[in-house]
């Protein structure tokens, strides 16, 4: 599939309706078939993920086919290959003894390949994911709200006491359903067959509402549950041949699962065993060894729930430590409060007394204490002096205002419920097309402030070209060499070499131009006047006191900004790292306009300091200052690493997590960089502005 394609037509659906893909709810008659689909083996020791079926699994007897509506940018880059599977349900029929493994019932003799490739992904802790009418399968029970989190799949086998390796063969589903009266399905036929187009205006409205009540459910309450049930109340029979008038629909609502290992023989019929994961299993576990048959077989349970199809991911969404999310929000408002009332107390207090003080040493002609003045009063013929490489600045900065647009945009989307957790890689997916479109806003920003520094737009080709290259080249860089590395891995998280040209066509054909035309749109704004003329010889920049060190100004400066994120920001490594469903993106928008607010009170504040020591070269001291947090967020990965990810193994783990991690970074440092550069221009443009000065 072409990314442009895909770009195209999710461009197109974001601005024509509000309806969200894939969340619609799907009812089910008693009896009915459902197949559960299969995603990519992932582990987070290795952070490498592998299909499904280069494992020796049991296959579909018509055949492997990848689920179609589930292919985007964002699930290729993540290595998520969701596909068919043999493991098939009836809606509401209990059953027992099936066979995944068709039609001869049992995988044929294990190679030696095989053993060492299942060995391989026991040691490093793989789980299968199985997927059921969208919904995750996971091991913890769903209906106990006592449970901390719950983390999808499960382990695909343990290594025994004695040394020996054994595979789970046998799944036990508890499938979670709730009863409906077939309203949706009646209301889609309906409109399938060209009912009102009022229909589907309510049921897009409906179907928003219901995504947000899911995303906007924040139940983290509780400890870490119990194990999971491998048994639930027993189900109906099937449904009489010929069905009521009135028949029972029903919707998924729950997928539970409790795997086991069981030896049985190839060729023979199925006993109906009882065994858990956590359970001393009464028979003989399923060993590995060169030449087994292993039979694959599942039990389906069926459990009447009370669970709202509306409200079915939210204990798949619950996070560890809802009251500390609300203490760090507190604690940002605080810390926010507090510095505002500091700036405050310098724009209105020293600044005006300063000027005052100023204004009568300039009108008093006579006064011989003008000479021992100081301040930044004195660099008012320098403070809007170029400096040096100011077009590396003018791109850096353009780079941030595009870094934060869409980040800014992305979460808004999230937060108000159109990015679904069920439309997997959709974050992703719509993180690149927001970035590739606002390309444009990179290269005005880029080639105004371009301007702004140099009073010429003269080169302005030159800076599109540079802001148009140079964080996605890095970007790029990084991801060629890593895409490089994990190839011979045979790993789905290597990017297909069709994707990879197609990321590249983009990159050229759309954002690259698109940059070019948003500085063509500069060109014709009128260049901003600076409040004070500029001398002709620089001033010479006394050394800076203590206070005003500028290598302590960069340092402290981070401080304040990383504490606000620093809560939410565990949250979000553990969820990217660790595997948790992490939703609350009200959370981390709100933390992150403080920290944005922060950050730009911080850099008032050290510049007006650095300008009180005579010293007028603010320009990229700003950037720097306001980028700092990148440093101990920097820091932070490293001890995140060493703690909660020292379970990786091997070279190609880290070198993902660190390449990964000096992305998001360098786009920290960029975007909270703009963020410092952009206060300090506007306190310096507005205090020199209300200097009167002959």
């Amino acid at each position: 599939m072409s990314i442009c394609i895909a770009l195209l037509i999710s461009f197109a659906a974001t601005v024509t309706s509000y309806y969200v893909p894939g969340t619609y709810p799907e009812e089910f008659l008693e009896g009915e078939q459902l197949q559960a689909n299969v995603n990519s083996l992932k582990s987070f020791d290795t952070e490498l993920p592998f299909e499904y079926y280069t494992m020796p699994f049991c296959k579909p007897p018509g055949g492997v086919e990848r689920i179609a509506n589930t292919a985007n940018p964002g699930t290729i880059l993540e290595g998520l290959r969701i596909e068919n599977s043999p493991y098939n349900f009836s809606m509401k029929v209990k059953q027992t003894g099936l066979l995944a493994c068709k039609p001869d019932g049992y995988y044929p003799e294990l190679k030696p390949d095989e053993v060492e490739n299942l060995k391989h992904k026991i040691d490093n802790h793989y789980r299968i994911s199985l997927l059921l009418d969208n919904l995750p399968v996971t091991v913890y029970d769903l209906l106990d709200e006592n449970q901390e989190f719950v983390r999808p799949g499960f382990e695909l086998g343990f290594k025994g006491e004695d040394g020996k390796y054994y595979i789970y063969n046998h799944l036990v589903f508890n499938i979670l359903v709730t009863l409906t009266h077939g309203e949706y399905k009646a209301a889609r036929t309906k409109y399938d067959k060209g009912g009102l187009e009022a229909l589907e205006t309510r049921r897009s409205l409906s179907s928003f509402k219901s995504l947000r009540h899911v995303f906007e459910s924040e139940k983290l309450e509780g400890a870490l549950g119990s194990k999971p049930r491998h048994l639930a109340q027993e189900s109906q029979e099937a449904p009489a041949s010929n069905p009521p008038e009135n028949p029972n629909y029903y919707m998924v609502v729950g997928f539970e699962v409790s795997p086991c290992s069981i030896r049985r023989e190839a060729g023979k019929a199925v006993e109906d065993v009882v065994c858990g994961m956590d359970d001393a299993s009464p028979v003989e576990a399923q060993e590995i060894e060169v030449g087994a048959k292993i039979v694959y077989t599942y039990d389906v349970y069926w459990q009447d729930s009370n669970i709202k199809w509306a409200s079915r991911w939210d204990a798949y969404l619950r996070m560890p430590g809802g009251k500390v999310h609300w203490f760090s929000i507190m604690n940002s408002v605080i810390v926010v409060l507090i510095m505002a009332t500091i700036v405050a107390l310098i724009l209105i207090r020293t600044v005006r007394r300063d000027l005052a003080k100023y204004e009568q040493l300039v009108v008093d002609t006579n006064s011989l204490d003008m000479k021992d003045e100081a301040g930044w009063k004195l660099v008012s013929g320098d403070a809007f002096r170029a400096p040096a490489n100011s077009r590396a600045l003018a791109v850096q900065v353009g780079s941030g205002v595009q870094i934060i647009l869409t980040t800014t945009v992305t979460l808004l989307l999230a937060t108000m419920g159109f990015l679904s957790p069920a439309s997997r890689g959709a974050l992703l997916t719509t993180t690149i097309i927001l970035y590739v479109w606002l390309a444009v806003l990179a290269g005005f920003t880029a080639v105004y402030v371009w301007g702004l520094l140099e009073r010429t737009y003269n080169g302005w080709p030159i800076v599109c070209a540079t802001v148009a290259v140079y964080f996605p080249g890095i970007v790029m860089a990084i991801f060629t060499l890593l895409n490089l590395i994990i190839y011979h891995t045979g790993t789905s998280g290597a990017v297909p070499i069709g994707m990879y040209f197609s990321i590249v066509l983009v990159w050229f054909v759309v954002s690259i131009p698109l940059t070019f035309i948003g500085g063509y749109i500069a060109l014709r704004l009128p260049i901003k006047d600076h409040p004070v003329k500029t001398n002709q010889i620089p001033r010479h920049v006394p050394p800076p006191p203590l206070a005003a060190n500028p290598t302590l100004l960069f340092f402290s400066a981070g401080v304040l900004p990383f504490g606000t994120i620093f809560i939410e920001l565990y949250f979000a490594m553990t969820s990217i790292w660790l595997g948790y469903f992490y939703y609350l993106f009200g959370f981390v928008f709100l933390i992150g306009l403080l920290a944005v607010i922060i950050n730009a009170e911080i850099s008032v504040l050290c510049t007006y300091v650095q300008l009180c020591a005579e010293d007028y070269n603010w320009w990229w001291s700003s950037f720097r200052r306001g980028g700092s947090v990148a440093i101990y967020i920097a820091l932070y990965a490293l001890g995140f690493l060493m703690s909660s990810m020292s379970v990786l193994n091997g070279f190609i783990p880290v070198f993902i997590y660190l390449s990964y991690m000096a992305i998001i970074i360098l786009g920290a440092y960029f975007a909270m960089g703009t963020v410092g550069f952009v206060s300090s221009y506007l306190f310096v443009f507005y205090i020199f502005k209300a200097v009167k000065s002959d």
